[in-house]
């Protein structure tokens, strides 16, 4: 992770600086919706675009399997699986990927680029990911659409991504509303207070912080934590919850239809399964991060 700014009053609360998003394109998920988010949350930070095709290295050795068969129900075609077709096709998917990123950062006035590589999905995504940079991933994105429990697979590319990790697709949608963190004054929730305080400052919304647990009437020493990393910016308006226990938080987060969650994934408040089932079940686009580098395993 980015080294802090400068230290806090109340110990250390990292000012995450997001310097680029990475989109994670394959076949799949090249024409969703995760680039036109992507590019509204890095026109949010002012930060740059970057559209990171993947072509899959397993595909490609399945071509080159004497039995291997493309099947296109719709037409009823049954064909050989040639290793040069596929790679045309996937080159062609790449231009269509590449325009589609270089429009979304037109739009909102974004420097961008864009790279082709060839591997394993999320293996090749952290290999091309930087300090600095947040992970823009959709759910159908490699063998994410394959894993019935993504919530696991995900907690583990968390762990060990760089940066935030921002999950969209379905079911999530991107609707105008506030940022939600769920906040229990654990060092993954601390450390997530500055990312989420940027998010909704950029975005011009409110940031609702569930108090849970320990931090239960710390309203005043949250705020002082936010104004210590906020180098002199003014904070997004703070709306504070106490919730009557988790279980009313958890309905809450599950409940909401618009803005943005960001989620500790180690944070205590919940337990895994409560963590893994926000993951898949919020219709939110989520922002997803470990506890901090010094605190990682």
């Amino acid at each position: 992770m980015p080294a802090p700014d400068r230290p806090t009053d109340g110990g250390s609360v990292p000012e995450t600086r997001i310097r680029r998003i990475l989109v994670a394109l394959d076949s799949a998920t090249a024409g969703g919706t995760t680039l036109e988010i992507a590019a509204d949350l890095a026109a949010a930070q002012a930060c740059e675009l970057s559209g990171l095709f993947i072509e899959d290295q397993d595909l490609l050795h399945l071509a080159e399997l004497p039995f291997a068969r493309e099947i296109q129900l719709g037409k009823a075609i049954s064909r050989a699986l040639a290793p040069e077709l596929l790679l045309q096709d996937l080159r062609a998917q790449a231009a269509l990927a590449r325009s589609a990123t270089q429009r979304q950062a037109e739009r909102c006035r974004l420097s961008w680029s864009f790279q082709v590589t060839r591997g394993r999905g999320e293996e090749a995504v952290l290999l091309a990911a930087a300090a600095g940079d947040m992970i823009a991933i959709a759910r159908g994105f490699g063998a994410l659409a394959q894993i019935g429990r993504l919530s696991r697979r995900l907690r583990l590319i968390a762990v060990r991504a760089p940066g935030p990790i921002l999950l969209t697709g379905e079911p999530a949608v991107s609707r105008s509303g506030p940022v939600l963190l769920p906040y229990d004054a654990s060092p993954a929730a601390r450390s997530m207070l500055a990312i989420a305080a940027d998010l909704a400052r950029a975005r011009r919304q409110v940031l609702e912080i569930l108090l849970l647990g320990d931090a239960a009437g710390t309203e005043n020493e949250v705020a002082d934590r936010l104004r210590a990393t906020a180098a002199g910016r003014p904070l997004p308006t703070l709306r504070f919850w106490t919730p009557r226990d988790c279980a009313a938080a958890l309905r809450r987060l599950l409940d909401a239809d618009r803005g943005l969650l960001v989620l500790p994934v180690d944070a205590t408040c919940f337990s895994p399964e409560e963590v893994e089932r926000v993951i898949e079940r919020t219709r939110l686009p989520v922002v997803l991060q470990a506890e901090a580098a010094d605190g990682k395993p």
